[in-house]
């Protein structure tokens, strides 16, 4: 166990806490600057109903976020640089259109009576209010996950099937659980896409993130 862990490399899993480390901070932060939210929906997101099941997918997110950024950084860190210029621009646009036009969604009273009752009340915990929901960040960098996947020419086409269903069913199970409206979906992959496109073409700024990280 001890050469298995001395085997793995520190740097990519560091450069994941960093980042979430970053996300949070910007959400404790732009809170100070918020005003009263704007309860977000419309008659297609009342008919879907909750379905406890999609914890599961909504959880997998948690989980790339952590192995792609190790994956990119053994396969190609030209796209792992890519991907860190997408995930810290978004959590900056992001923060901005949260402070300008806050957000909130209306989410279901559970009973702690299963798994994943239990799992989505957890989920509810550590993110209460449930505010801040245009666009869906977990949808943007489940979106991050796709075009950075289908962009390396190094992924293998079952590990680009592999994110690209996993992504799907991520961003789907926002909806499912209550965590997101259909808009939150749709701002969050078109706020991505744009970021991707524009850093794509903008090679200084993946240059930078390469020199800065010592990639």
């Amino acid at each position: 166990m001890k050469k298995l862990f001395n085997k793995i490399e520190k740097k990519p899993l560091l450069i994941s806490v960093g980042l979430i480390m970053f996300q949070s901070l910007s959400y404790l932060f732009i809170k100070l600057f918020q005003g009263n939210p704007h309860m977000i929906g419309n008659l297609i997101d009342d008919k879907i109903p909750f379905c406890k099941y999609f914890i599961i997918p909504y959880c997998m997110w948690h989980v790339l976020i952590f192995y792609l950024p190790y994956y990119y950084y053994k396969k190609d860190k030209n796209t792992l640089s890519k991907y860190l210029a997408c995930y810290i621009l978004s959590i900056i646009l992001s923060s901005i259109i949260f402070v300008i036009y806050p957000t909130m969604v209306e989410r279901p009273v559970l009973e702690n009576n299963n798994i994943f009752n239990i799992l989505t009340n957890f989920i509810y915990f550590i993110d209460t209010p449930p505010i801040n929901c245009l666009p869906s960040m977990h949808c943007a960098i489940s979106m991050l996950f796709v075009l950075s996947a289908f962009t390396c020419k190094k992924v293998s086409n079952k590990m680009k099937t592999f994110i690209l269903i996993t992504s799907i069913f991520i961003m789907i199970s926002t909806v499912f659980i209550k965590q997101h409206v259909v808009i939150d979906i749709i701002t969050g992959d078109l706020l991505m896409t744009f970021i991707y496109l524009y850093v794509n073409h903008d090679k200084k700024i993946v240059n930078k993130i390469k020199k800065m990280l010592n990639l």
